[in-house]
């Protein structure tokens, strides 16, 4: 039996029609703890206007989810592929043995208490019933091949006491044969509602314990990086002033010089450790404030450069070239590059980082080179294209727009394909041998690319092709009059050298 278009409704029909919208509304807006009353509540309006004392609304799965510490009822209907969305006076496991038994028999099943009992199964979501098909249906009418789909809801009401009498009894029957047609689409919303809020909570708790479970990661890596960091220093800060206590009146002036240079030296290198960490943190917290002005980037490129090759001197005499080189928009040496405005001790950080990157991971020494040139970074693929800072390739921008570009490339060792990815990643480092002896938190690319990004700015890397080594570049923006002064030195140049 089913409702007919432009067929009356009952006053009782539209009083569950009422209470089932109500229910539906708060199926929409319950949290995950209050999805198990609303479910509750939609079989007890049920069974109300059925006149039944017990019943349960059963859903199959294809793959039951196994809950922790559940009853054993429960645990036997789930390895049968059943589970209750909501019961009354019922155990889960009984509730799935009915119906598995319900289509068997003619009308309804008899249970030894005298309780009548009678299944339907409601078709859930559009299209899944077949074409003229009533959208409830009784499971003694039904296909074997209906009880065993996975998806779908059933449910299975009982009554007791005036249930002895075969004609009371029928007149049950009829009333739910007319009653719940017309309430299916209403009984539907409410249950897709509640799976549907169900699946949601459990998509945000997955990503809860996703996210949970990388931050656990992270403070793993983050402890097992900064113990190890920070063990080699102490270890040395120690032993030095053990042995200058204990052997103080021993050892020659010189001697306890060489001991307090090697103090001072870890110390340096441990309150490097501590300001990178405090860095890192007030980057990504946002707690750090560009201080713009005019920056001549080749003047701090060559300070920079400076400053490295004095180390370098130092520690590893003759082993490294380095260069600075000024290229005009088509790759014609320039004089001179466009002003920039940026926060000048910010980017004296980032080619801090990578020319020492460039000089720690060239063990044999070789070139080091920074180009700076102007040019016109060409728009992404389709307005609003993502940038991928911190990827291989150019950073994308919504519209063309004038960039200033830095690279800086070495005759190191490069890096593995699968890394380039990673590298701007915290304290991500590449396992090699050469790694391991440098040491290092792993941050200073990390830092590198948030200052960057707080620029407006990209930062990538590649592999030099042909040749071995790597290329660091990084963009930040120009104005547009900066950009076509610029231009006009660079057709002036190229007219000069034709």
């Amino acid at each position: 039996m089913s409702l007919q278009l432009g067929e009356p409704l009952t006053p009782e029909v539209l009083g569950a029609l009422v209470e089932l919208t109500a229910l539906a509304r708060k199926a929409s807006q319950a949290t995950d703890e209050h999805l198990e009353s609303v479910a509750n509540g939609l079989l007890r309006c049920l069974l109300h206007h059925c006149q039944a004392e017990r019943g349960a609304i059963l859903l199959r799965e294809d793959q039951p989810r196994v809950e922790p510490s559940e009853h054993p009822s429960a645990a036997l209907a789930r390895e049968r592929g059943f589970r209750a969305l909501a019961l009354r006076q019922l155990r889960e496991a009984d509730a799935a043995a009915l119906l598995a038994l319900l289509p068997t028999a003619s009308v309804s099943a008899r249970s030894p208490g005298g309780m009548c009992w009678r299944a339907y199964r409601l078709f859930l979501g559009e299209g899944q019933a077949d074409a003229g098909q009533h959208r409830l249906e009784t499971l003694p009418n039904a296909s074997s091949d209906l009880i065993d789909r996975a998806g779908t809801a059933w449910l299975v009401i009982g009554w007791i006491g005036q249930t002895d009498e075969e004609q009371a009894r029928a007149a049950l029957l009829a009333r739910c044969e007319a009653l719940l047609p017309p309430l299916t689409d209403a009984v539907e919303t409410v249950i897709s509602t509640l799976l549907l809020k169900e699946r949601v909570d459990e998509l945000e708790r997955k990503s809860m314990r996703e996210a949970l479970d990388g931050m656990e990661l992270l403070k793993a890596e983050l402890l097992g990086t900064v113990s190890h960091e920070l063990r080699s220093p102490l270890a040395s800060i120690k032993g030095y002033a053990a042995t200058l206590l204990r052997h103080e009146h021993h050892l020659a002036r010189k001697e306890r010089h060489q001991f307090l240079l090697a103090i001072n030296e870890a110390s340096d290198r441990l309150e490097t450790i501590v300001e990178r960490l405090l860095e890192v943190s007030q980057l990504e917290t946002g707690q750090v404030t560009l201080q713009r002005s005019p920056v001549d980037l080749v003047r701090l490129a060559g300070e920079a450069i400076a400053v490295m090759q004095e180390r370098m001197t130092a520690s590893r005499p003759g082993s490294f070239v380095f260069g600075l080189r000024l290229e005009h928009a088509n790759g014609t040496t320039g004089r001179s590059v466009p002003l920039i405005t940026a926060d000048p001790r910010r980017l004296r950080e980032v080619l801090d980082q990578l020319l020492e990157n460039a000089c720690t991971y060239s063990p044999a020494g070789g070139a080091v080179t920074v180009t700076i040139r102007p040019l016109v970074q060409p728009a992404g693929p389709g307005e609003g294209a993502p940038r991928t800072s911190g990827e291989p390739g150019p950073a994308w921008a919504p519209a063309a727009r004038p960039m200033l570009e830095v690279c800086v490339t070495d005759s190191g060792q490069g890096i593995p394909p699968e890394h380039l990815t990673r590298i701007f990643e915290r304290f991500h480092r590449v396992d090699t041998r050469l790694t391991r002896e440098t040491g290092g938190l792993g941050l200073g690319l990390a830092i590198c690319q948030r200052i960057i990004a707080l620029h407006d700015g990209a930062i990538w890397a590649e592999n030099r092709s042909p040749g071995p080594g790597s290329a660091f570049y990084l963009r930040l923006p120009l104005d547009e009059a900066a950009v076509l002064a610029e231009r006009r030195d660079g057709q002036e140049a190229g007219n000069t050298q034709s």
